[in-house]
């Protein structure tokens, strides 16, 4: 949720088992970049100290008792989510969610954690109050979201009767409640060319969902649908689309309801991630294969119109996904996640600007393959 905060915490990094480890130069932490290694032998948070001009420095690891995918690439957005005091994160490749605490000035897992996600292969977390969602998309199973309540402990706990389910192969890429917290929407059928699907539900005072009029509704001529970005008043979501590299725009009424607004190109190959300025202004995708990453404007109507696309330095194959922005929006940073490097671009006249020599990329030397991204 936008009103989370990570500022002004010490970080003391304690790995699950005891052991404790946090560097003495840098015993406190204003401002950080989290992402996770996805490691199939071991799936951890990464926690990079970043710095006033962008640049990251110190990094942290700490142990999230499961597994990452061990394909790697996976395609979803909101992996990594910060709820108040707590952390949440994906465990794909053994089915948990992992919670950590931050009260008390040190990042560690609360009591039971991790926890099973209520599927297979969770990918993407939504979080509305003490209501977490999860989109398990099951890549040989049944796909679902199922939700859960968020304790003060941190524990999670499975709302009875929340569990929508999905036919297999059309599972969701990402979930996310809206500004209000009472619309979640999910992006769906990916997998398979012609098949994206953009999904409403209402929130219920149970925690269960209940389908908006209009959802599921098709992404249209273009398909892929993975990430998404709300517009920061809560009327409408910009949905990125890898066949055919394009941002699909839908409108969304008070009740949740959907209508399909814009389709634009960018002509670059596999718009995948998005994020949006905070005041909903300008739109940033990252293109997967193309290792670009494209900005448009954004009139007040919510259409769209593209201002240019900038590559990402020293990226090799497939390899540019998350994306997000700074809390102050002075900075955009991307992963490589097959190269395992964080990016960091400034932004100027609202075009990223990737900064200079060795300070970007950074390279995260931990096995895996990174996964989700989170700038306090």
């Amino acid at each position: 949720m936008k009103t989370n905060t990570l500022s002004r915490i010490a970080f003391s990094v304690v790995v699950l088992g005891g052991a404790l480890a946090a560097p003495a130069a840098s015993p406190t932490v204003d401002q950080a970049v989290l992402t996770l290694t996805n490691s199939a032998s071991g799936n951890a948070l990464v926690v990079l100290d970043r710095a006033a001009d962008g640049g990251l420095g110190a990094k942290r690891t700490i142990d999230l008792g499961g597994k990452g995918h061990e394909s790697g690439d996976i395609d979803d957005q909101g992996a990594l989510r910060v709820a108040g005091d707590k952390i949440l994160a994906v465990n794909p490749g053994s089915n948990t969610i992992a919670v950590l605490s931050t009260s008390g000035g040190q990042i560690k897992p609360v009591t039971g954690s991790p926890f099973k996600s209520g599927g297979e292969t969770p990918i993407s977390i939504a979080v509305s109050g003490d209501v977490v969602y999860v989109a398990n998309q099951a890549l040989t199973g049944t796909p679902n979201l199922t939700g859960f309540r968020l304790g003060m402990d941190g524990g999670l706990k499975p709302i009875e009767g929340s569990t929508i389910t999905f036919p297999k192969g059309l599972g969701a890429a990402q979930v996310e409640f809206g500004p209000d917290g009472k619309t979640l929407v999910a992006t769906s059928g990916f997998q398979q060319d012609g098949k994206g699907l953009v999904h409403s539900y209402r929130l219920q005072s149970n925690g269960t969902l209940k389908e908006s009029a209009g959802s599921p509704m098709s992404t249209g001529t273009v398909s892929g649908n993975v990430g998404f970005s709300w517009d920061p008043m809560g009327r409408r979501v910009f949905v990125s689309n890898f066949r055919g590299s394009a941002v699909v725009v839908f409108d969304i009424g008070m009740d949740g309801s959907l209508s399909r607004k814009q389709t634009l190109g960018n002509g670059e190959s596999a718009a995948c991630w998005t994020a949006i300025s905070a005041d909903g202004r300008t739109l940033y995708v990252a293109n997967f294969v193309s290792n670009s990453i494209s900005t448009y404007d954004v009139d007040d109507a919510g259409n769209l119109r593209l201002l240019g696309t900038v590559k990402r330095r020293g990226a090799q194959g497939a390899d540019t996904k998350d994306l997000a922005i700074s809390p102050d929006g002075q900075f955009l940073y991307v992963l490589g996640w097959k190269a395992r490097q964080v990016s960091t671009f400034r932004i100027q006249d609202r075009m990223p600007v990737e900064l200079e020599g060795m300070a970007s990329p950074k390279v995260v030397t931990e096995s895996g393959s990174l996964k989700g991204l989170v700038i306090r």
